[in-house]
């Protein structure tokens, strides 16, 4: 029902229901990442948006679709050393299109330590 929601532009209604979701089976890690992505692409609200996916990783820490949205999450709020950490993992763990961020990642470290 969340993606529902989320498809036809009803983002606190798609929050609820992952919110009920997650109060249903608190031990599924899809919901904490839909709540993730939709607190960081249409709320806006990383903070909260990292705390969804980090437990999301922490109930399935090897799957590299969550390690990888983290990773995009930390980069985009400028913590690199968490973001290589986790296109790292992602690569590792077998997500191809993590590597070329991965790279972007370490040459944006590499600029600021000029």
């Amino acid at each position: 029902m969340g993606i529902c929601q989320y498809m036809l532009k009803n983002i606190d209604c798609a929050i609820e229901h992952w919110k009920k979701s997650v109060q249903m089976d608190p031990k599924g890690a899809d919901a904490y990442v839909s709540l993730g992505n939709a607190y960081f692409l249409s709320k806006k609200e990383s903070g909260t948006a990292i705390d969804y996916m980090q437990k999301a990783i922490e109930l399935a820490p090897n799957d590299p679709e969550i390690q990888f949205n983290l990773a995009c999450m930390h980069e985009s709020q400028g913590s690199l050393d968490q973001a290589i950490e986790l296109y790292t993992q992602a690569a590792s763990n077998g997500l191809d299109r993590a590597q070329p961020y991965l790279r972007n990642a370490m040459a944006k470290r590499i600029k600021q330590q000029i």
